[in-house]
């Protein structure tokens, strides 16, 4: 069974405050044998020769920051996150697209790249800007246009009941 991942919120703890390590594990909905953990992983205590262990809630906040920092790894240029291989990969060259949609991103429009993972073969998407797109390209990326395009017969299934009459009014069928 594959570890749940959890998100601590630091703004639930008070930096001036005092806690105890059942009384973050209370605030966090955790175990205090987690909080325990914490404190060998390197969660500072005030005093470790007296019991119960009291912890700073500036320390807390901290430990939360510094961890939530250390998972993340920003991706280089051309690289996607794979949500199967749980890591940054590159595409299979032959299968990068890009689609220029009309969301303004401040002066530039949103640009959807989609690849796929040369490792496992999965769907990637990274949401970025057409000037990084311009930058991946100059960089030597070989990246081809995406049309937006809709599927599907051009007789809507809402509008096969109305007629047109000859001065452009609808009627109904009855």
């Amino acid at each position: 069974m594959a570890k749940k991942k959890r998100r601590y919120n630091p703004n639930l703890i008070r930096a001036r405050h005092s806690y105890t390590l059942s009384e973050i594990a209370k605030v966090y909905g955790i175990h205090k044998r987690t909080v325990h953990s914490w404190r060998k992983q390197g969660l500072k205590v005030i005093d470790e020769t007296s019991k119960p262990y009291l912890v700073i809630g500036a320390e807390i906040k901290q430990f939360l920051k510094d961890n939530r920092r250390k998972r993340k790894h920003p991706l280089k240029p051309g690289e996607f996150f794979c949500p199967r291989c749980q890591s940054a990969r590159k595409s299979l060259q032959n299968r990068l697209s890009v689609e220029i949609t009309n969301k303004r991103l401040g002066r530039y429009r949103q640009a959807i790249i989609r690849g796929v993972c040369e490792v496992c073969h999965c769907p990637l998407f990274l949401f970025s800007s057409d000037r990084k797109v311009q930058e991946l390209k100059e960089n030597g990326l070989m990246l081809t246009e995406h049309k937006a395009t809709l599927f599907g017969s051009g007789d809507s299934s809402l509008n096969t009941d109305i007629k047109r009459g000859e001065n452009g009014e609808s009627k109904c069928k009855k």
